[in-house]
């Protein structure tokens, strides 16, 4: 499969790769770019895959969800969420993950969108994946904007072409791996960012 190395609208990317080094200096975004070159010599699976599913009104699960509802694509944020939904009889369409939580739980949706920065690069693995960076894209790579693994799950359904979308289990106040400062801010430019889709589409909080 042919691979096209694709950003969606480098003008939001610009907004939110600034914020997000803004707000957590701490992180190594100076790596970011050997990440999305590593990235790049992995990839053999183009975002194109993605555009076979009907993105209209798709449901993204993030891990500490309850409710299951319909939609067009199951998007599970984290192979945690993944194993959740499949313990509930739902596989998911589609996973996002940076590999950090339960990455095994991955295999469980058809499609994985593994996303490589300057903080996990070194235990990204070769696979059957879809490649998301923070950097302009290289190689089969592709940047959906976003930050965390939640708000990149929210514009990559976006800019797929969903007219509305539906998140279950966005609670801030509940973190599951960690409850530190850089999760807390993490969670708030998530919060920011799906907030500045929902400008834009109808975006559901359940």
């Amino acid at each position: 499969m042919s691979c096209k190395s694709t950003i969606f609208d480098p003008l939001e990317w610009a907004y939110v790769y600034v914020l997000a080094k803004k707000t957590l200096p701490e992180l190594s975004f100076h790596r970011d770019w050997d990440a999305a070159e590593l990235a790049g010599k992995y990839a053999h699976i183009s975002y194109e895959v993605l555009k076979d599913l009907d993105w209209c009104c798709p449901v993204i699960y993030m891990p500490p969800f309850e409710q299951v509802v319909n939609g067009s694509v199951v998007v599970a944020v984290e192979g945690y969420t993944a194993k959740k939904l499949y313990r509930r009889g739902v596989r998911a369409d589609v996973v996002v993950t940076d590999w950090d939580f339960e990455p095994e739980g991955t295999a469980l949706g058809r499609i994985a969108v593994v996303h490589a920065h300057g903080d996990n690069y070194w235990r990204i693995p070769k696979g059957d994946y879809v490649y998301s960076v923070q950097t302009w894209p290289t190689g089969c790579t592709v940047n959906f904007s976003g930050f965390t693994d939640g708000d990149r799950a929210v514009y990559m359904a976006y800019y797929l072409g969903a007219r509305e979308l539906t998140i279950s289990g966005f609670y801030p106040h509940i973190p599951l791996k960690r409850s530190d400062e850089i999760k807390r801010k993490k969670l708030a430019v998530a919060k920011h960012l799906i907030n500045r889709v929902a400008a834009r589409i109808p975006v559901n909080l359940i």
